[in-house]
């Protein structure tokens, strides 16, 4: 019998926003278990979650005590992708959530409401979802026919049990003037690395929405980890199986101030590499580590298990193994956040993996880092100009990053930097399209930098096309693997990169206006012990027509 040792409680928290009028009464009948069963995203068939098993609890340890009683909440409740008129609500069925989930092998009725309180009691749209077995009891609401710009509290109920109290707000009309708009952006949020401090700060922040950037999952063994907890064999090596994949998940939400970011706040999300598989590329593992129809099978399993634990829309029809992602959200006329998938699409590094000299394969146009379908998509998203600030919202690193601070020119091949000819094309649709203010917010790195975007990043005289964010860590890394000391040296022949910081975990919380993007920069005071506290670090403004961050000394 395994024994998991938590070093830490549950904290209480409350929803922030306020009751607010408007809305009407929505019902969703059982088109949503139909539409689970003719929406399959994988060409194979979607299997259950093993059975429970019992595990024991260290003595006053009580972080994962309902697992062994009769709440099936475990995993608490989010909410995402925030239209003016719903969002999506997302719970999962798992009294015992890191063995298998602990629900029988059949499909069950789960209730849901949305409230204009958080009491719900003023109950606007209600209904009833199935959660069936194929989909590890995970529940998926599509809630619409409520209005713009207004707080919302939501709850499930399944038989005698009520899932704590969640809260979104609805994105504002298109056509509304909005005059301001405050979101947060994160990523990579490995969990053996330390405890999420970073998700705690953002929890108890008022914001609008949190856009997170990928790396939501590592797909390591976690058994050796910074927070002093035992896990069970079952978590041994790399994940793989669909089954392992789901407890993985699983692991990452019984997180306190995970949960807690969720239930506060709506949440738009992306994935990078580790949600499948370290430095995946499309259809091809890292190093080419494992045959094709093994690597795809992982990948299938990846992707269904990424579904069932966010907060998405129902997948498309006959997507056959894969989950489209990348899509747009528009708040007012103020903001457009275009997200992308550089991941799924993307052609075999050209170059090899890890870091190389660049090659001439590298400027081959048929090289895709989107695929001809997003990256076209992506154009027309561009050139539709639906908002004064277009926010082009990815995963990797889209600034040049030289590596050799000699003469010579040595990329990272993951990064745009291994796709040079596929980062040209976007850049001149963003040049072409003369989009008002561009953005670039991106992920992975474990760093932070400010980027001014170019087409010929070494001449200083060119213009500055976009600028370029890339939020740190919430915990990669933790507080004793420094990045500073290996690029640091490689930033003084950058010139487009404004600011770097590599020892430090944290977010970007950022305030926008039709006058300006307002970017403060929040950093752990560490990840490793329970006890890190997060403040101001850094501010940067962006102004309206005119790219490039300046560092903001108020």
């Amino acid at each position: 019998m395994a024994v998991i040792a938590a070093r830490y409680r549950l904290p209480s928290g409350r929803a922030v926003g306020g009751a607010s009028p408007g809305g009407l009464d929505v019902a969703i009948s059982d088109r949503l278990r139909d539409a689970m069963d003719r929406r399959r995203f994988i060409n194979t068939a979607w299997t259950t979650a093993t059975a429970a098993t019992a595990m024991a609890l260290i003595p006053g340890d009580d972080l994962f005590a309902k697992a062994i009683g009769a709440d099936p909440f475990t995993l608490g409740v989010a909410s995402g992708d925030p239209t003016p008129t719903g969002a999506v609500l997302w719970t999962r069925l798992a009294p015992d959530p890191l063995f298998g989930g602990g629900m029988k092998d059949q499909t069950v009725r789960v209730g849901w409401r949305v409230a204009r309180d958080e009491a719900m009691r003023d109950v606007v749209a209600s209904g009833k979802a199935m959660a069936t077995p194929a989909l590890a009891h995970s529940v998926h609401v599509e809630v619409e026919g409520l209005t713009p710009g207004r707080d919302y509290f939501y709850q499930f109920d399944y038989r005698q049990d009520e899932s704590p109290v969640g809260h979104f707000r609805t994105a504002p009309s298109a056509a509304e003037r909005l005059k301001k708009l405050e979101f947060a952006v994160l990523t990579c949020q490995a969990w053996q690395d330390g405890f999420y401090t970073v998700l705690r700060d953002v929890a108890a922040q008022d914001l609008d929405v949190v856009f997170h950037l990928g790396d939501y999952l590592y797909e390591y063994d976690p058994r050796t980890n910074k927070r002093g907890v035992v896990l069970p064999d079952r978590f041994a090596g790399e994940t793989a199986s669909l089954t392992r994949y789901r407890d993985q998940h699983a692991l990452y939400k019984t997180d306190p101030d995970l949960q807690l970011a969720h239930k506060n706040h709506a949440f738009v999300v992306i994935w990078d590499d580790h949600e499948v598989q370290n430095d995946y590329s499309g259809k091809f593992p890292e190093y080419d580590n494992m045959p094709l129809d093994v690597f795809l099978a992982r990948r299938a399993n990846a992707y269904q298990a990424y579904y069932e634990h966010m907060p998405l829309r129902l997948p498309p029809k006959g997507a056959n193994n894969r989950l489209k992602i990348y899509r747009s959200l528009q708040f007012g006329d103020l903001a457009e956040f275009v997200m992308l998938d550089t991941r799924q699409y993307r052609s075999d590094n050209p170059c090899g993996d890890g870091e190389s000299l660049r090659c001439d394969a590298a400027y081959d146009y048929r090289v895709q880092m989107l695929g001809t379908a997003q990256e076209q998509w992506l154009s027309r998203q561009l050139f539709a100009k639906r908002a004064r600030w277009t926010f082009v919202t990815q995963g990797l690193l889209m600034a040049e990053l030289d590596h050799d601070i000699g003469p010579g020119k040595r990329f990272w091949n993951d990064a745009w930097d291994g796709f040079p000819s596929a980062r040209d094309r976007v850049f001149r649709d963003i040049q072409a399209s003369g989009a008002r203010n561009p953005v670039v917010l991106t992920g992975d790195w474990h760093s932070t930098f400010v980027n001014d975007l170019k087409l010929r990043f070494k001449d200083q005289n060119a213009p500055v096309l976009a600028t370029e964010f890339v939020t740190p860590a919430i915990t990669s890394g933790g507080d004793g693997t420094p990045y500073g000391p290996y690029y640091g040296p490689m930033i003084p022949t950058n010139p487009h990169i404004k600011y770097y910081e590599g020892d430090k975990r944290g977010y970007f919380r950022m305030t926008l206006t039709p006058a300006m993007l307002h970017a403060r920069l929040r950093f752990a005071s560490k990840v490793e012990a329970p006890d890190g506290t997060v403040s101001l670090a850094e501010r940067f403004v962006v102004l309206d027509g005119q790219p490039g961050a300046v560092r903001d000394g108020a």
